[in-house]
């Protein structure tokens, strides 16, 4: 006699293959694609870091003549004061660094854009459209500076 097995029907197969189908793609949702989607997060904040340290070294200019004391991960060390060389409209720098990760208008109306990358967060404050300070500050270590139009308003902290 012949074997009337469940797995010998079509409709048996196919829905078992349909269960397995389901069941990969579930697999794919729930593991696969946010591995992706982290990567992809992770390589954009890498490429953003590069972009906010490009625009900052291209504003901001030192001054040689003066060294001062400013605090670092190793303790106190010497530096040269920053000021702003040029002063970029916010639409540049959105051009240049991509859509702000965050911002806030203060109590005068003063824009305050946010840019973060792995290791730096960038601030550009505008005052009436201007930019008036640039703030760099190293995520891990909570050390930056403020940089304004003058090396002699320069704040490291």
């Amino acid at each position: 006699m012949g074997s009337d097995s469940v797995l010998n029907k079509p409709v048996a197969r196919a829905i078992i293959v349909q269960a397995v189908i389901v069941a990969l793609l579930l697999g794919w949702f729930k593991f696969g694609l946010p591995r992706i989607q982290k990567a992809r997060a992770a390589a954009e904040a890498a490429k953003r870091e590069i972009r906010i340290n490009d625009m900052f070294q291209s504003v901001m200019a030192e001054d040689p003549t003066r060294e001062v004391d400013a605090p670092s991960a190793q303790g106190t060390t010497k530096a040269h004061p920053q000021r702003l060389r040029i002063t970029p409209s916010a639409d540049e720098l959105e051009r240049a660094l991509g859509a702000p990760d965050a911002f806030y208008v203060d109590f005068r109306r003063g824009r305050h854009l946010i840019w973060r990358g792995t290791a730096h967060s960038l601030e550009a404050s505008f005052d009436q459209g201007r930019l008036y300070c640039l703030r760099i500050e190293d995520t891990r270590t909570g050390h930056g500076s403020l940089v304004f139009d003058s090396s002699v308003q320069w704040h490291p902290f």
